[in-house]
């Protein structure tokens, strides 16, 4: 064989690698694909709080949602985002629909086959009739075909017990990834057969009004009740108050290193976990123990809901501020950098990078 041939069949094999590589990365899904999700992620990335290199972010809806995407579709048109990708679904869903095969199921098996991880971000009330109940007067449902969506595709992921003869997708491939957050981790419950605490204040401390609820001890606030008495357009509505961790599952195991074992988060709701799901375990709580902060599925243990929100990039960005009813910009940034909490927030998300990263890489279409 001459030189020229040698170099000639190296170059050809160059070629080949680079092109299977060019064909293949990692895919996270993100359910309900707003702009202000999108940036989050996108900054995250950029910032490598979330560190997967070449990762593709689809954000993935329901063609029946009351939520309007074309804002979203305007921004990635806007700032040319290659590696982020909106998919509607179609089908005809309904509440009788979630709990089996439906015209959705399809394309639920596509996106699971075609990704490495699945992501269920914050939202509105979860329609009570999907888990069982009547509907309290303070649950507002403003989007009842999201919630048909996102609560069958959980339940076709990790199954339940509303109905035990079907195998969830994870049955074939357990160390898949799921994170759930706020609205996510109930929908999570939900899924696996569980029900909601319909308002917090009310239900579990008994409180009716804002002033009431804002004379409380801060970890006892779920969401800013102060607020509202304000109201003015550019206050933010959420809150932070510490969690405690319990001594096993995935949020212990994230935390072990920094030591933080009740870390502050964000939190944002006013509803809750009330009867757990099947095959759902407790992995953090209230400081009072009256609300579930976090679930760990039992058998796929990549399966994770946590009742607060990790995932906007204020937390991490030192730059951002919010406005408060004091008047004042807040840093959330540098409140969690006081508490000794930032860690706990990284380690969350570098967790999860690596977890992600340890798959095989999925083709792209």
């Amino acid at each position: 064989m001459t030189g020229f041939q040698i170099k000639s069949m190296l170059l050809l094999a160059i070629v080949f690698l680079m092109t299977f590589h060019g064909q293949a990365q990692h895919r996270l899904v993100l359910l309900h694909p707003t702009v202000s999700n999108i940036e989050n992620m996108e900054w995250m990335v950029e910032n490598r709080i979330i560190d997967i290199p070449d990762v593709e972010m689809v954000g993935v809806y329901y063609a029946k949602e009351a939520y309007d995407y074309s804002a979203s579709e305007k921004y990635l048109t806007e700032h040319s985002l290659k590696n982020y990708q909106l998919r509607k679904v179609e089908g005809d869903l309904k509440p009788g629909d979630i709990y089996r095969e439906n015209s959705c199921t399809p394309a639920f098996r596509k996106l699971f086959e075609e990704s490495d991880a699945v992501l269920f971000f914050g939202g509105p009330d979860i329609p009570a009739a999907i888990y069982g109940e009547e509907q309290n007067l303070l649950t507002v449902v403003t989007d009842p075909y999201r919630h048909y969506f996102e609560t069958s595709l959980f339940f076709h992921l990790i199954g339940g017990s509303r109905n035990v003869d079907f195998k969830p997708f994870l049955a074939e491939k357990p160390d898949f990834i799921i994170r759930a957050f706020c609205l996510g981790m109930q929908t999570m419950n939900v899924a696996a057969g569980g029900t909601l605490v319909q308002d917090i204040p009310l239900e579990i401390y008994h409180l009716n009004t804002l002033e009431k609820v804002a004379a409380q001890p801060v970890e006892n606030q779920h969401r800013s009740y102060t607020t509202p008495l304000y109201p003015l357009d550019d206050l933010w509505g959420g809150n932070f108050h510490p969690i405690s961790i319990s001594k096993s599952g995935y949020l212990s195991e994230i935390a072990g290193p920094s030591g933080v074992t009740m870390p502050k988060v964000l939190s944002y709701h006013h509803q809750a976990v009330g009867q757990i799901g099947a095959s759902l375990t407790v992995i953090a709580t209230s400081i009072d123990e009256k609300v579930i902060e976090g679930l760990q599925h039992v058998k796929f243990k990549n399966v994770v809901g946590v009742q607060f929100h990790p995932e906007p990039s204020v937390l991490y960005n030192s730059e951002s501020k919010l406005m408060t009813v004091a008047g004042s910009p807040f840093s959330p940034n540098e409140l969690l950098v006081k508490s000794n909490s930032l860690s706990f927030h990284k380690s969350f998300w570098k967790d999860f990078s690596e977890k992600v990263k340890q798959n095989k890489k999925v083709e792209k279409n």
